[in-house]
């Protein structure tokens, strides 16, 4: 394809899309490449091949994903879920291990981690996906595109414009790991953080050592876990105490999306439905499908 006159953001999709591993990076370049291209007369041939492009490669995904010959192993992403990334030898993998109390493999070579690796953590009652992933340049893209909330692990601060031109193209909201902090002096760490004040402000940052105490890992965990636009929601049954573990919803959902996440089609056969907590206005109190539940609420419901 050729990129004459093309914007940066088309340039550097079609680069990635020649490089991608996987039909499903090439989408995401393609997609990119298809909002970029110009949209005068003599961009039109382009426009047309990338359309025809994007259309022959969903196709062939989707018959993929049918018969089970996808060219990826597929994760399946839970309610809540945050990719580890970062460049080689920064902690990555020591912190995942930290986090979920799994092992995996540490090494002070470069390039350790060559597949994803799966694990889970709670905090406040809520189950999180992690996922370490490669370092950069081999990260996997189709993950960090996708997630929810990455972890962005580094050790100095030159290393934050090179990590943003590579995860350029995700909406994920970004927590800045600034690892190895028994390694600076406090004066080395006050520059860094008054580096990160002035020029990185948008960024959520937290400072981790090698062997991180309780209460550091608490604060990571709390952010997060605030990144997430979830509520929890405790199901009971009639005279019996709530469930420990809570159902995840997205904020501003309703009881009917509750019924209809436990079972499709139960909002259906709902005869009366109880909610306590924060969106009720007394305890027990009766309510509709269409009550918009809040984080903590405890709900009982009977069905036909």
């Amino acid at each position: 394809m050729a990129s004459t006159n093309q914007s940066p953001f088309y340039q550097k999709a079609e680069q990635e899309y020649q490089e991608a591993t996987s039909d499903e990076e090439r989408l995401v370049c393609l997609e990119i490449m298809m909002k970029e291209v110009p949209k005068h007369k003599s961009s039109e041939n382009m426009r047309k091949n990338l359309t025809n492009r994007y259309k022959k490669l969903k196709t062939s995904l989707v018959k993929q994903k049918k018969s089970g010959k996808g060219n990826q192993v597929g994760i399946k992403k839970a309610d809540m879920q945050c990719v580890l990334t970062g460049f080689p030898n920064t902690g990555k993998s020591t912190i995942f291990q930290t986090l979920t109390s799994q092992e995996t493999k540490t090494s002070p070579h470069p390039f350790t981690t060559y597949q994803p690796q799966l694990g889970t953590f709670h905090y406040k009652d809520a189950q999180i996906q992690i996922i370490d992933i490669p370092s950069f340049p081999n990260h996997d893209k189709s993950l960090v595109n996708s997630t929810d909330t990455l972890l962005l692990t580094i050790d100095n601060l030159d290393q934050i414009k090179k990590a943003t031109d590579l995860l350029y193209r995700t909406h994920a909201k970004t927590i800045l790991v600034f690892n190895k902090e028994d390694l600076l002096s406090e004066i080395e760490k006050r520059k860094i953080e008054a580096t990160l004040k002035s020029k990185h402000k948008k960024l959520s940052y937290i400072f981790l050592s090698n062997s991180p105490t309780k209460t550091k890992l608490t604060q990571l965990k709390r952010k997060i876990f605030k990144t997430f636009p979830i509520i929890r929601i405790y199901t009971k049954e009639p005279k019996k105490i709530p469930s420990k573990e809570p159902m995840i919803l997205k904020k501003n959902s309703t009881f009917r999306d509750a019924a209809e996440k436990i079972r499709k089609g139960m909002s259906k056969k709902i005869k009366r439905a109880r909610v306590w907590g924060p969106s009720s206005k007394f305890g027990g109190q009766i309510i509709g499908l269409e009550h918009h539940l809040k984080d903590k609420d405890i709900i009982e419901f009977q069905t036909e």
